[in-house]
């Protein structure tokens, strides 16, 4: 009777520790996996998101209802995203109209790093950080005050901006080791704008910047890779008036293509600098 006795505090023990262990540990198991995706409509909208590991993945909708276009509102929305490791995706979506005072930061440290922002018309800012790994960002706009920066600072880059108009101040900044890839294209009414891709460290470096737009007018283009590895450089801008520099510095493969379309005006200032 005594052992049988024993026997049941041993199981009830046993089960006590087990359902405790589970109670303690098994949030985080789930916390691992995270997930998390964010639908408002609008006005006055502020959202902050920080994860910190391992497969995190962030999407939030601003202006859109139920992943359609049927909602066309936003107002005063400011978007922060911050993860920290390990395969990173993060996304911020506002692809409709009726968007006014928007601000979408994406900050991201470890791994399989994506990103993601998409902006309509209005006082924009859209900034993406990326620290390390195989990072990737792409910011895609429409109008208004704008003001763009991608900066990725480790291994294997790439990113994109489109573009479509007003007073934009646009940069892409890349540095360390990694295959890097830059890409600035922009149409539609673009006058004052600074589209500046600065490329530094070891690795293959490609940077290309065009404006397609008729006409553009009191634009500058910077485009600066320095460090090891293969420098090209693309720059297309159409008619309008453009200052034009481009600086390579420290490869020992080093080209650039400017092509400078004159149809109707050719208001331009070109300056191309290779040195060793």
């Amino acid at each position: 009777m005594e052992e049988e006795r024993v026997r049941y505090l041993l199981i009830s023990l046993t089960s006590y520790i087990v359902l405790l262990w589970l109670m303690i540990f098994l949030p985080y198991a789930h916390a691992s996996d995270n997930t998390i995706a964010i639908q408002t409509k609008g006005t006055s909208t502020s959202i902050s998101i920080d994860q910190s590991g391992t497969s995190n993945t962030t999407t939030v909708w601003c202006g859109l209802s139920g992943g359609t276009y049927t909602t066309h509102t936003c107002s005063n929305a400011t978007m922060t995203i911050d993860q920290h490791g390990v395969s990173n995706i993060a996304r911020a979506y506002s692809q409709v109209s009726n968007h006014n005072d928007n601000v979408y930061i994406i900050n991201q440290n470890g791994n399989s790093n994506n990103g993601y922002i998409d902006l309509d018309d209005d006082d924009n800012l859209a900034t993406i950080t990326q620290t390390g790994d195989s990072n990737y960002g792409e910011i895609y706009m429409k109008g208004d005050d704008n003001v763009y920066t991608i900066t990725q600072t480790g291994n294997s880059f790439y990113a994109k901006m489109y573009a479509f108009g007003d007073d934009s101040a646009w940069a892409i900044t890349q540095s360390g080791t990694g295959n890097h890839n830059g890409y600035i294209k922009s149409c539609g009414n673009c006058n004052n704008n600074d589209a500046t891709i600065t490329q530094s460290g070891s690795g293959a470096k490609d940077g290309d910047i065009e404006f397609r737009n008729n006409p553009a007018d009191n634009n500058t283009v910077n485009l600066t890779q320095s460090g090891d590895g293969l420098h090209v450089g693309n720059i297309l801008v159409k008619q309008g008036s453009y200052t034009v520099n481009a600086t390579q510095t420290g490869a020992t493969n080093k080209n650039y293509t400017v092509t400078l379309d004159c149809t109707t005006s050719c208001n331009k200032t070109v300056t191309v600098n290779q040195f060793d």
